[in-house]
């Protein structure tokens, strides 16, 4: 019999009954899967662990894949943005395992000074893949419907609405501008 693929966020055991080990994390009294593998169970010391099997989720590092991430950091000159899991046709979702790099050129069409002008940290951003090596991974948001699709404020981290050109705290009135996708809070996130 094949073992099961496990992918992120995939129920492995209930944490009553097993630890988690490598490649694993309880969250609501559930162990679940932290990486693409498969399960191991060592039953004497009740852990169960994750064996990787990366090889799986390769094909979906590939130019003009879009996909959601976090922005981790910004600079002038480029930003590092944290992809989250993408959806894949089936319906499963392969991780992308790599920090990746939006550079300032590829924010929008036209002159951007600097890319933390247009993003911020934690913000939610949808991009495109438009160079993917093993350990360079370029994206763009130069398109309608990419950029972010959700921000937070810089003052009280709350989330933040647009209003008329711009965003808005409705928390603190803190006023912020961002690159914004043409769905921004309208995106399924």
């Amino acid at each position: 019999m094949a073992e099961e693929l496990l992918y992120p966020g995939d129920f492995i055991a209930n944490a009553e009954e097993f630890l988690p080990g490598d490649g694993a994390y309880v969250e609501d009294g559930k162990v679940l899967s932290a990486e693409v593998g498969v399960a191991k169970k060592d039953l004497e010391k009740r852990i169960v662990s994750v064996e990787p099997r990366t090889g799986k989720m390769a094909h979906m590092m590939k130019a003009g894949i879009e996909a959601l991430g976090v922005v981790a950091k910004t600079s002038e000159k480029a930003g590092f943005i944290d992809l989250l899991p993408v959806k894949n046709e089936s319906g499963r979702y392969f991780p992308i395992p790599a920090s990746t790099v939006l550079r300032v050129q590829h924010v929008k069409n036209g002159f951007t000074k600097s890319l933390a002008d247009e993003f911020k940290v934690g913000d939610i951003v949808r991009a495109k893949i438009i160079e993917a090596q093993p350990n360079n991974v370029v994206l763009t948001t130069d398109g309608p419907n990419l950029g972010v699709v959700k921000a937070f404020c810089v003052k009280c981290r709350k989330a933040i609405v647009k209003e008329g050109n711009g965003l808005i705290c409705k928390n603190c009135g803190w006023k912020d501008q961002r690159h914004l996708a043409n769905d921004y809070r309208e995106a399924k996130v």
